[in-house]
């Protein structure tokens, strides 16, 4: 078999078009993911009645449901119901104004809601409960413990997993390509359709996705070095940390009496 080094290169520019489109696909879910997953961890760890365990049964359900079945879903859910829902709030819309992307954006944010809670809730787990008994002692406020104290542990443990999750959020992008969303894979194989060059366009979809996630990781990697002090076993930076953390609040705390 003879590769096309030419069509090859044609399918990484066509795919590159799409580049603006599946950075979107991207960047909405993760944010949404890290958003609302963080309070759902919270709303967990803290068992708020309720709330607390009906996401204790919803996460591991949903996550037992593949992407592809979960997209397929809400896209039929779409095309049946949009219409009648546009209708019904007396919209002169239909389902031809409305881009299927957004299908897209649930499904993918839905799939980041519960990977990056279970991930929040194990990285505020680590943190031994004795640092915020600590940080009451020095007058310290509940938000103020978990803004310097837990918060920058809780970053620099979740790092290396969030970094999995975003990987598997690139690869899943290519998924939306099912019900007509298009982005990298698409885009790369719009050259292939024309010369019948399919494995050079899944070549050059597999190397543009392959440049993006190692992208990724050097991001997180810089993160993950900027938040390393906080890491168990470096106890030196976090006394270091935790002291200026005390005489901050100390000093808050003279200058309200004084004031008072």
């Amino acid at each position: 078999m003879n590769i096309d080094a030419q069509a090859i290169y044609e399918s990484f520019v066509s795919g590159l078009t799409y580049l603006p489109k599946t950075l979107i696909l991207i960047l909405v879910p993760f944010t949404i993911g890290l958003l609302l997953g963080t309070l759902i961890a919270l709303t967990r760890i803290n068992k708020v009645p309720i709330l607390s365990q009906f996401f204790a049964v919803f996460i591991p359900v949903y996550q037992g449901i593949p992407i592809v079945v979960a997209l397929m879903i809400y896209n039929l859910i779409y095309l049946m119901k949009t219409n009648d829902i546009l209708k019904f709030f007396g919209s002169s819309k239909t389902i031809a104004d409305i881009d299927s992307i957004y299908v897209a954006l649930f499904a993918l944010s839905l799939m980041m809601i519960c990977s990056i809670s279970e991930v929040m809730r194990g990285a505020l787990l680590s943190v031994n409960k004795g640092q915020y008994e600590a940080s009451y002692s020095v007058g310290m406020t509940k938000p103020q413990t978990f803004r310097r104290i837990v918060l920058p542990q809780v970053v620099s443990i979740a790092i290396p997993a969030l970094i999995n999750t975003t990987v598997g959020l690139i690869k899943s992008t290519s998924v939306v390509y099912a019900i007509g969303v298009a982005e990298i894979l698409s885009g790369s194989l719009v050259p292939s359709s024309r010369k019948y060059t399919f494995f050079e366009g899944y070549l050059a979809a597999a190397l543009i996705y392959w440049l993006l996630t190692i992208l990724i990781e050097l991001l997180f990697s810089y993160l993950e070095k900027r938040t390393g002090i906080f890491r168990t076993g470096k106890t030196e930076n976090k006394e270091k940390w935790s002291l200026k953390c005390w005489r901050s609040n100390t000093s808050k705390r003279v200058l309200d009496e004084m004031k008072s």
